[in-house]
């Protein structure tokens, strides 16, 4: 019968041990011995004993101490001693803290995880009666264990075992508990922890407070630690606190490993902080120079922070991080490149992107399509066409790799050239390829027949995609409807929409805006006030492309005035016309100076808040100073500036203004101010001053005062300015020194202003009509009309057509020259 087999060893044991009570533990041990015979539980053994009589008596006679025996004597065959640890537990033993602890001891001594987790759980869960409280248990083994790894162990399973039983909240409790019990748990303990935290609350917070908790015992945490508690802090998108946590573990003097550094970088890329991201590399490369220990940045890290900063368009620490990736032994790779390429096409720096392009191909890495891809586009966006088909054709012949896009942008190329029949070979070049054409495609083609006004080739290249079941969309009918509609072919757009509306796409704003504009360019004003009033009649979304179309339409037609009272209704309706309609209607109403219109439809703007651009203020004041009303040219002035945005553009024009209506004080006031903000003054802020000076001097009479004295304040004033663009680094133009002659010739100094000509000449400098006009003019109110006649026929050799003033100048001081004598 199974419960009187003895096992060599147990008996042996019983043997050695005089003090213990044989004949009560035998049975027992024979039951915990069955075991290795047998795969069945020790409960199982029991049920098939034919008499449980004597089981009941030795269980009365069982004891602590006989029970702790009995287990040291199975100390080396753990799970004999867990088998019979149960097997009594089964038959109504009551264990205590003694028995308890040395089964624990036995278990962790072996590393029987799988047990010892077990033996807590059921601890923990209280599935047996009479179990002890977990706590004092603890303290117990902590009192009676004599060796601490064996310790560790046992609360590392206690830790395990508490996680399967308990939420997050209270694992962190019981592991302070621990600790104030005088427990060191270990790192992987420590770790642990966090990690389900991290994982079973998703609360950052509580995964922060249990690592405060932590070093508020003055638990030391290592890499792993810090790579729990940051990766949740990320996932909260906390980058900020996560930083400030990985400065302060640092500190601490905790190393990071390999993927520890390279996943902090990629957290915080995560959350978009690339610009700290790049100070953690930077600092990384400045330790790897000072430290003995390499630790490197895996290749995936340093590609997404040099992807976020192109994205930000900080090319420069980019270009930094891919520096420090190459000198730090991470080989650099396509990615890299592709980020840098891409970013500087998107800016048009051709230059820096072919470089970037030529140190790939150094590395041994191969150009692919879309590196292709990227410098055709730029090269494309710089108006470089003839470029783009020569870089296709030598990239074709260097074998790399043709996609569809590739094969577009060339095609595009052809189209915008004009050269149509090279754009179809591609087509069929790519379709020999077993590259299948798309709508962009044949959209492409489409564009270009329209604009070269070929549009039967254009409709025979769209019903060609429809027989390929290539479905239109809005964009090649918009195109369709444009061409034919800025080539007078009324009907046509009106079949275009007709037939777009049977495809089932609905005509939109932009649709009929191209229509209309299409219309008016090609001088079909009436046929656009039509289609511009039955949609407007029938309603549309987004109308307002429509009302702008319309407003450019009469303004391209040269009619202002429509342009404008189609404006005010669109206004009273409660709508507005798009921002860059209403620059146009200002510009065309001050070029016709309209100037109280063009104020009124600044002012409606505002009040929908909408805020004219500069190019429209400057207009404005501009016109207003035409008029000589500078006090409405002042107050434009002022609202533009206050809305920060004025430049150098405005203030000459108000400066020059003022200078006109001799308000010279004034206009120096405004170039003092403009100084002051930060703003440069260029030559003509320069200019418009040197001509108002010289203006008001002039204005103020010769009579009466001494040459010296009179020309001494313009000389003294010219001096200053132009010692100030000296300064600023500003070289005079053409204009300024034909200002600063005719200065000269005023103040009767010849000699000097004959000097600055020549100066002028020595520059490089070609002097214009204006130049010759106020030097001959100056010779001639001398007297020295030979030296007059002379620039005259000097201007004339080189091509210039002398202006009425020019003539005028010579003939009047000739006449005058000769009724002197």
């Amino acid at each position: 019968m199974i419960l009187w087999r003895w096992t060599k060893c147990t008996a042996e044991c019983f043997r050695r041990r005089k003090p213990f009570h044989c004949e009560v533990a035998c049975p027992y041990s024979k039951i915990a011995a069955s075991v290795q015979c047998d795969d069945s539980s020790g409960d199982e053994k029991l049920n098939f004993a034919p008499d449980n009589e004597p089981i009941q008596k030795w269980h009365r006679s069982l004891s602590s101490d006989s029970v702790v025996q009995t287990l040291r004597c199975l100390r080396r065959k753990p799970a004999v001693a867990f088998t019979y640890f149960k097997d009594t537990h089964s038959l109504g033993f009551h264990h205590d803290f003694s028995t308890y602890s040395e089964i624990i001891q036995i278990l962790s001594h072996s590393f029987q995880g799988k047990m010892l987790v077990s033996l807590f759980r059921e601890i923990l869960l209280g599935t047996g009666s009479g179990g002890p409280e977990i706590l004092p248990l603890i303290d117990h083994l902590r009192k009676t264990c004599a060796t601490s790894h064996v310790l560790s162990y046992a609360v590392n399973c206690l830790i395990k075992a508490y996680t399967t039983c308990h939420d997050a909240q209270e694992t962190v409790e019981m592991f302070c508990c621990l600790c104030r019990l005088g427990f060191v748990p270990t790192l992987w303990a420590r770790n642990f922890l966090l990690k389900f935290v991290s994982q079973s609350s998703g609360d950052s917070h509580m995964v922060v407070a249990a690592y405060d908790r932590m070093k508020c015992f003055q638990l030391t945490l290592d890499a792993q630690s810090l790579n729990i508690v940051t990766r949740s802090l990320f996932q909260a998108n906390k980058a900020d606190e996560a930083f400030q946590m990985w400065v302060g573990m640092i500190e601490m003097g905790v190393k990071l490993d390999v993927h520890g550094f390279s996943s902090f970088i990629i957290g915080l890329c995560d959350c978009g902080k690339f610009d700290l991201a790049y100070n953690m590399v930077r600092r990384y490369a400045v330790l790897q120079e000072i430290s003995q220990e390499r630790v490197p940045i895996e290749a995936m890290a340093y590609n997404m922070v040099i992807d976020g900063l192109c994205k930000e368009m900080k090319l420069k620490e980019a270009e930094k991080v891919l520096e420090i990736k190459t000198r730090h032994g991470s080989a650099p790779d396509l990615y890299s490149y592709s980020y840098l390429i891409h970013s500087h096409c998107k800016m048009g720096n051709l230059e820096k992107a072919w470089y970037h392009v030529e140190d790939m191909v150094s590395h041994g890495i191969e150009i692919n399509c879309y590196i292709v891809a990227y410098l055709l586009q730029c090269l494309r966006k710089l108006g470089m066409v003839s470029e783009v088909i020569v870089h296709f054709q030598k990239f074709r012949d260097l074998g790399v790799h043709l996609d569809g896009v590739l094969y577009n942008i060339a095609m595009d190329a052809y189209c915008k050239l004009g050269n149509m029949n090279e754009a179809v070979k591609l087509l069929n070049e790519m379709m020999a390829g077993s590259l299948v054409p798309d709508k962009i495609h044949y959209t492409c083609l489409i564009n270009g027949y329209c604009l070269k006004g070929e549009t039967e080739n254009a409709w025979q290249v769209f019903e060609e995609m429809l027989k390929a079941n290539i479905k239109p969309d809005v964009v090649t009918y918009n195109i369709l409807a444009s061409g034919y509609s800025r080539n007078g072919l009324v009907m046509k757009v009106f079949d275009i929409l007709e037939h777009m509306m049977d495809q089932g796409l609905e005509p939109n704003s932009l649709t009929y805006g191209i229509a209309i504009a299409g219309f008016c360019r090609g001088g079909n004003l009436s046929e656009a006030e039509v289609l511009f009033n039955i949609v407007e009649e029938r309603g549309i979304d987004n109308i307002n492309v429509l009302y702008g179309s319309m407003v450019c339409g009469y303004l391209h037609s040269g009619w202002t005035d429509h342009a404008y009272m189609l404006f005010l209704r669109v206004a009273k309706q409660g709508n507005m016309v798009d921002r860059l309609s209403c620059s146009k209607l200002i510009n065309g109403l001050c070029r016709d100076e309209k100037v109280g219109e063009a104020s009124t439809v600044c002012k409606m703007m505002l009040e929908k808040n909408v805020v004219p651009d500069v190019i429209s203020y400057s207009k404005l004041i501009s016109a207003y100073c035409q008029t000589r009303d500078m006090h409405n040219a002042r107050l434009w002035f002022h609202d533009m500036v206050e809305r920060g945005l004025s430049d150098v553009i405005v203030y000459t024009v108000l400066m020059n203004g003022y200078c006109k209506v001799g308000r010279l004080q004034e206009a120096c006031e405004l170039f003092v101010q403009m100084i002051n903000l930060g703003i440069k003054p260029d030559v003509v802020a320069y200019t418009v001053l040197l001509d108002g000076h010289l203006k008001e001097t002039l204005q103020q009479g010769w009579q009466g005062i001494a040459k010296e004295r009179r020309t001494f304040f313009l000389r003294t004033k010219h001096k200053v300015l132009l010692n100030s663009m000296k300064d600023m680094e500003i070289e005079p133009d053409v204009t300024c020194y034909t200002v600063l002659i005719d200065g000269r010739c005023k103040a009767e100094y010849l000699e000097e202003a004959r000097g600055l000509f020549d100066e002028m000449l020595a520059k490089g400098l070609i002097p214009d009509v204006h130049t010759y006009t106020a030097l001959i003019n100056g010779y001639c109110s001398q007297g020295e009309i030979a030296k007059a006649e002379d620039l005259f026929q000097e201007m004339i050799a080189k091509g210039m057509k002398p202006d009425v003033l020019s003539f005028s100048v010579l003939h009047k001081r000739t006449l005058r020259h000769e009724k002197a004598h």
